[in-house]
Formats: structure tokens, C-alpha cells, sequence
């Protein structure tokens, strides 16, 4: 992956937010579990309108664009998300000289 695909994939906030869970959870989560992260950090709570449409927007938008580019894998019957090649974008999440992942955004 070049580094103008890198960026793209990054240059949304959610995407960001989705693979450092995954990064911080083995490399798994459910659709489920990352929705509802989502929404509550848009709200600061997740409730269930904003659940939903952190959902659409997860299984619409993110992981197929996620997936496309090799980075994910997840089973939409199962809504299970398993993470598989990160090592060309894990530069960018994470600060190399504290091995701890960067504030993405407040």
C-alpha cells in the first residue's frame, strides 16, 4: 500500500477509531461492539438512533472500504471483525518512540 492509500483509508476518524480497537483488542470485535464505540463517541453515549447509524455507516462504508483494501476481514452474517494486514497503516496509529497508540482526535 502507498502512502496516499494509507492516508485515504485514514482520513476518516471512524476508520482511525476502528482499526485502534482492533489493534488494542487482538484483532477482533463485532460489528456490534463497534458501533456502539462509535456512537458513543459521537454522543459521549451511545444511544440507539445514534447505535444504529454508526452501524449503517460501519457496515456500508468502513469495513467494505476496509476490506477492499486488504486491511479486514468480517463476516456480515456473524458481524464478526477480524483485522489482517495493518503493518503498512500501524506507522500512522501508533507513536513509535512511546509504543502507545496516539490520541486520534477529542
Amino acid at each position: 500500500m502507498d502512502t496516499h492509500e494509507a492516508f485515504a483509508i485514514l482520513a476518516d476518524t471512524d476508520r482511525q477509531h476502528i482499526l485502534t480497537e482492533l489493534l488494542e483488542n487482538d484483532g477482533r470485535s463485532t460489528v456490534g461492539i463497534l458501533a456502539d464505540q462509535l456512537a458513543a463517541r459521537r454522543q459521549n453515549h451511545a444511544d440507539e438512533l445514534e447505535r444504529e447509524r454508526a452501524e449503517l455507516r460501519l457496515v456500508h462504508n468502513h469495513l467494505p472500504r476496509l476490506a477492499d483494501h486488504g486491511v479486514l476481514a468480517y463476516d456480515r452474517a456473524s458481524g464478526e471483525v477480524v483485522l489482517k494486514e495493518v503493518s503498512d497503516l500501524e506507522p500512522y496509529l501508533t507513536d513509535p518512540t512511546r509504543k502507545r497508540t496516539i490520541p486520534l482526535d477529542s
